[in-house]
């Protein structure tokens, strides 16, 4: 375990707010030990998994601490879940009923199909689908004033069934996948709302011109859209009209940047309901540098984004980190080490991991989970689509985050019309952001089309080319794609180098590798010498144009020992001031 891990415990599991984008006094945090059973997938009543145990229906019963995974450590139970099996979770719930107020029940994210009962009715009209975002249902007509049944349901077939955006989790953990994550993994929550509540909003900065634009979703059929009041921080206000409203900035206004991380707080009020939220000034575009190489540009300013591919994994939570205080290591020690972003790798975070980013001052590269490898691509298409929708509607509201990665190395891809109208799509659904090129190859556009990197042609002048970079994977590397006038020349993934730590391995030491090898890059001394080497031969890239990098990575994970750091987090393996040092020059070498 991590030192965070080894200090969890059913008391102190999770008690932050978990939604600090949109926040509200009132709330119940429903995290801790739940009853759990697991039963057969085939058939039986809803009341056998709390029956005495049965190996024909009700295999495993106990208690489960929430909002661990039942296969990870902390759960208390370590037990993998099987796609021929049904997870059952129980807990009685207090619910205080007020005439003209709802009461809404919050899931941060659950792995995979999740039906939701109070006592013997389902309040999910149709089961929730998607192991990687948030959902909301409102219990307000199935509960009781007072103490309440509360029953969830979870099917998780990881990579057996088409439709599910699994990311790394495979059944058989090995190599570059990990250990699969069933069920509740995210915090989950009670919240009495007025029948007219703000749902959710945006705001979308333009620095050039001083103003914020905000709009709004507000749910209930009393709304008038000219009845958000929005107040920020610095004696600015307004009110919407349509929904919407945009609010001139104080004179010297603060941008934000990984150097000086600025938020305003505002709040927003619409009849009884009041919320408070945070928002930054901040643009990102893809810009000729005064060389006319293409470049990322932060808030009109040339960027060299240099980020670790961060996985996210953790060895006593999997996908759910332990707490937030090591959520804030690991962010904090990747700014201490001189990285300015970070690539989210086939995961989404907690809502307070990005929150902590966007305090921090890390810049956050987002992929959107892989989906099922395996299947007829129309199958899937659908169900990927839809969860990233989901995943940027609920992820907006972050400044930190400055370009969405819709696919990486071809995982779950669709041939050369699907991707297109993927990386088109997102690109108009959100203008505010860059959109990342395929990543790795299978491009089809000016890019990668193939692991041996043979290059496709550009598309003509008057032709979309969707996507703002062209991205290559080159282990060890570095190296680049050629700098071009229509997308960025951006470095994916590199790096890798191996360093098994004795005493801080997942596996046995056999079982170890590193995606750049492990044979010159054995202990501190010579992984810190061979990296700077590499941090070396990437500042010559960057001087030639190219404009971004993504080194792997930032911990160890399960059998992968090519981090920074070991897999517990309890040790450094390069030489701090040195790393440092050595991205400095990389900084100063895109400034040539």
């Amino acid at each position: 375990m991590t030192e965070w891990g080894e200090k969890v415990t059913p008391e102190n599991a999770w008690r932050e707010y978990p939604r600090p984008q949109l926040v509200r006094n009132e709330w119940t945090n429903l995290n801790g030990m739940w009853e759990y059973a697991v039963t057969s997938n085939a058939g039986g009543t809803r009341e056998q998994p709390w029956a005495k145990v049965d190996p024909g229906i009700c295999v495993a019963r106990g208690e489960i601490l929430v909002p661990y995974c039942i296969e990870s450590a902390l759960s208390g139970v370590g037990r993998k879940l099987e796609p021929s099996e049904i997870l059952w979770y129980r807990r009685m719930i207090d619910v205080k009923k007020r005439p003209g107020e709802r009461t809404l029940l919050h899931f941060g994210a659950v792995d995979f199909r999740c039906q939701v009962f109070i006592g013997h009715k389902e309040v999910t009209d149709v089961p929730h689908e998607g192991g990687n975002v948030p959902f909301t249902v409102d219990i307000t007509d199935y509960v009781e004033d007072g103490s309440n049944e509360l029953i969830v349901s979870v099917w998780d077939p990881t990579t057996t069934f088409v439709n599910a955006n699994t990311g790394k989790q495979v059944l058989k953990e090995g190599w570059i996948w990990y250990t699969r994550v069933s069920g509740i993994w995210q915090t989950v929550w009670l919240e009495n709302v007025p029948e007219t509540y703000i749902r959710s909003y945006e705001v979308i900065a333009d620095v050039a011109n001083g103003t914020a634009a905000f709009s709004f979703d507000v749910a209930g059929s009393s709304f008038r859209k000219d009845e958000v009041e929005v107040s920020i921080s610095g004696g600015a206000s307004a009110t919407t009209k349509d929904g919407k409203v945009v609010v001139k900035m104080p004179d010297g206004f603060k941008t934000w940047s990984p150097d000086s991380p600025h938020l305003y707080d505002f709040t927003a009020k619409c009849g009884k309901d009041s919320v408070k939220g945070y928002f930054a000034m901040r643009t990102i575009e893809k810009r000729a540098d005064a060389k006319g190489v293409l470049r990322f540009h932060l808030n009109g300013q040339p960027i060299f984004l240099y980020a670790p591919l961060d996985q996210g994994w953790w060895p006593e939570g999997l996908l759910t980190p332990p707490s937030e205080e090591a959520m804030k290591f690991d962010i904090a020690s990747l700014k201490d080490l001189g990285f300015n972003a970070m690539r989210k790798h086939i995961k989404v975070e907690p809502a307070r991991y990005y929150h902590l980013c966007d305090k921090l001052g890390l810049i956050v590269i987002q992929d959107m989970p892989s989906g099922n490898r395996e299947g007829d691509v129309n199958q899937r298409f659908t169900a990927f689509r839809r969860e990233m929708k989901d995943m940027i509607d609920s992820l907006k509201v972050f400044p930190s985050i400055v370009m969405w990665v819709p696919y990486n190395e071809s995982w779950s891809q669709p041939g050369a019309f699907y991707t297109h109208n993927v990386l088109d799509w997102v690109k108009r659904y959100d203008p505010t952001r860059l959109v990342d090129g395929p990543s790795g190859w299978n491009d089809w556009e000016g890019g990668s089309t193939g692991l041996k990197r043979p290059v496709s042609q550009h598309r003509p002048p008057e032709v979309c080319e969707a996507a703002d970079t062209v991205d290559f994977h080159i282990y060890r590397g570095p190296g680049m794609p050629a700098v071009n006038p229509r997308r960025i020349s951006f470095l994916g993934e590199f790096g890798g180098l191996g360093w098994a730590v004795e005493g801080h391995t997942w596996l046995k030491e056999a079982k170890n590798w590193g995606y750049g090898g492990m044979k010159d890059t054995s202990g501190k001394e010579n992984l810190t010498r061979v990296y700077c080497d590499l941090m070396n031969r990437l500042g010559d890239c960057a001087a030639k144009g190219l404009s971004g990098a993504v080194y792997t990575q930032t911990t160890d994970v399960e059998s992968e020992v090519n981090g920074l750091w070991t897999y517990d987090r309890k040790v450094l393996k390069v030489d701090r001031d040195a790393v440092r040092a050595a991205h400095a020059k990389v900084y100063a070498r895109s400034r040539e």
